[in-house]
Parts: structure tokens; sequence; C-alpha cells
């Protein structure tokens, strides 16, 4: 009871300001979170981090529930060419669980695989019986995938598939390895070849189309054409979102942040999440929403409404 009401009062007075100076409260979610294992916590180079200490941060920050995203794809990234990784992709989903279950509701958790490893799908159907396992999460980057190759495309189609089979949504970091040829194409790629295949599943593109930190030019290039779909009204954008991990920060000039705003609105303020990610701007969950807050010239209706949006996978 106590912790309820603790709670109750941090969301309560858990605010930031707008460049108008008027108050907009803490987002009801942060959708874009990650835990720290033992076996990942050399590999991000960060001591770990389970459902308690996320759940405390995000009580500091007057947020009430956080999607977290299992860092499996990571440990299948050949590049680090770590022993066994379907193992290690079994045992990071499975610990996930564990923290989601710690999290008693307030967490919910996304499974993720290297799609290009052969177990991947049948690791995918298992995972999401776990406890707490709600969708799923993609790192084309980690994972060596890139759209433009029609193997690899046709395997992601089989994932998506299994996803609309399970009800499952869907967040994907769609920048590619390197960043290299990526931009434009790759959006349209996303639509006619993935998107149409789980119709009725929810889909979130991570970090406004890039990576972050920061909004570079290929991942607006991508973003011109989610925006361009969704002001035409295009149905195969009826379910997806667009998270804003790391996407503001302390570097964000007015001419950028002017232009994220632009492509807000040309989305709708209906479709994009605010997101943290491991290491927020500014240090911690609360400071990174305050820099959205002040650095996007937004207005304090449209950032409100961003701080209250709620996907149907987390009702």
């Amino acid at each position: 009871m106590r912790s309820t009401f603790l709670l109750l009062v941090l969301t309560g007075c858990a605010v930031s300001r707008t460049r108008g100076g008027d108050e907009v409260p803490a987002p009801r979610i942060d959708y874009h979170q990650h835990l720290v294992s033992a076996p990942f916590a050399p590999i991000v180079q960060r001591p770990p981090r389970d459902a308690r200490a996320l759940l405390a941060e995000l009580d500091s920050a007057g947020v009430h529930k956080a999607v977290v995203l299992s860092v499996a794809y990571s440990l299948a990234d050949e590049r680090k060419n770590l022993p066994d990784p379907d193992r290690l992709s079994r045992e990071e989903n499975d610990w996930t669980s564990t923290q989601m279950v710690a999290g008693q509701g307030r967490l919910v958790g996304f499974c993720s695989v290297n799609p290009l490893r052969a177990a991947a799908l049948a690791e995918l159907d298992r995972c999401l019986e776990l406890s707490g396992m709600r969708g799923i999460k993609l790192h084309f980057g980690n994972s060596g995938v890139t759209l433009r190759n029609p193997d690899h495309a046709t395997r992601l189609a089989e994932l998506f598939a299994l996803a609309e089979r399970k009800g499952a949504p869907v967040l994907v970091h769609m920048r590619a390895r390197g960043g290299e040829n990526f931009g434009a194409e790759d959006a349209h790629l996303f639509l006619d070849r993935l998107v149409v295949v789980a119709p009725s599943i929810e889909v979130v593109v991570a970090h406004f189309g890039g990576a972050g930190p920061g909004y570079p030019a290929q991942a607006d290039s991508v973003m011109s054409v989610f925006s361009a779909a969704a002001e035409r009204g295009d149905p195969r954008l009826r379910h997806m979102y667009f998270d804003m991990a790391t996407v503001v920060n302390e570097e964000t000039s007015p001419e950028v942040a002017a232009l994220i705003a632009r492509r807000v609105r040309q989305l709708g303020v209906k479709r994009v999440l605010y997101g943290s990610d491991l290491t927020p701007p500014g240090g911690s969950v609360g400071a990174g929403w305050k820099l959205f807050c002040d650095r996007l010239p937004l207005t304090v209706q449209e950032t409100r409404a961003i701080a209250g949006n709620v996907t149907s996978f987390m009702r």
C-alpha cells in the first residue's frame, strides 16, 4: 500500500516544462528500456541492472510502467564470437522473464533473437509463452540484417508472420550495421515486405528510424518515408508507432529539433512514444524527459499527448 501511494505521489509531482514554461507530466510508460544481466554486463560495460533497480529509476522519474527489451540478440552477434549463442539467447530471455515477474505488473518484456540464427523462430515461439513476455525485439544492426538482402527480407517476413500468429507486437531497431547503405529505401522495404505480413499487430520503429543518440540525416530519410505515408493515410501505418529513445539529447540543435517536431506532426502525436533506453540523455530517465520537453518546439498539448500515449499491448 505504501509503495502504491509513493508511486502516485511521484507520478503526480514528476513534471517537466516545455519551452513556454507549461508543466507536462512524466510519461505514463517508458517504451524502450533494457536490463543488464551478468552475461551482458561485460559486453555493455555497465553494472548489473535488475527489475528492482529499473523500478527505482522509474519511480524517481514518475513513470509507472516500462517496456523491457531483452538483449538476447546481442549475445548472438557473431562478431562477439561467444560460445553457444543459441543457449545464451535462451538463458537471457529466461532471465528477462524472471525480472518481468519481479516487476509485479509494471514491466512488460519483449523476447529477442538474432533472426538469422536457425533456432530463431523456435526460440521466439518458446519465449513468447514465458511469464511477462509479450512482444519481440529485433536489432538489425547487431544481427547483421539488411532488408536489401532478399534472403534477409524473406527471413524477417517469416518472423513477422510468426508475430501475427502469436498476436505479438514487434519493436525494431532498423538501422543497418555500421549505418551503411541505410535510408529511405529501407523504409519502403519495411512497409512492402514486413508490415504487410502482420497487418493486425502493433509495430514500433525504435529511435525514430535511427540508432541514437541524436537524429542524423539517415534517420530523417527513413522517417520522411513513414511521415509521407502517414500524411496520405497509408493503411499500413494503422498499427505503427515510433519511439523517441535518445533522439533528443544535449547536442540537439534548434534546427534539428524543428525537423523532429515537423516529423512528429506529420506522423501525428498518437503514433509517437517516449523511451529512455539503457543510457538516457542527461543520465537518467527523468533528465531525458526534461531534455525532450525543453528542446523540442512542440505545444504543451502535443507533449502531453505523447506522455499519455498507451498502446494496446500496454493496456
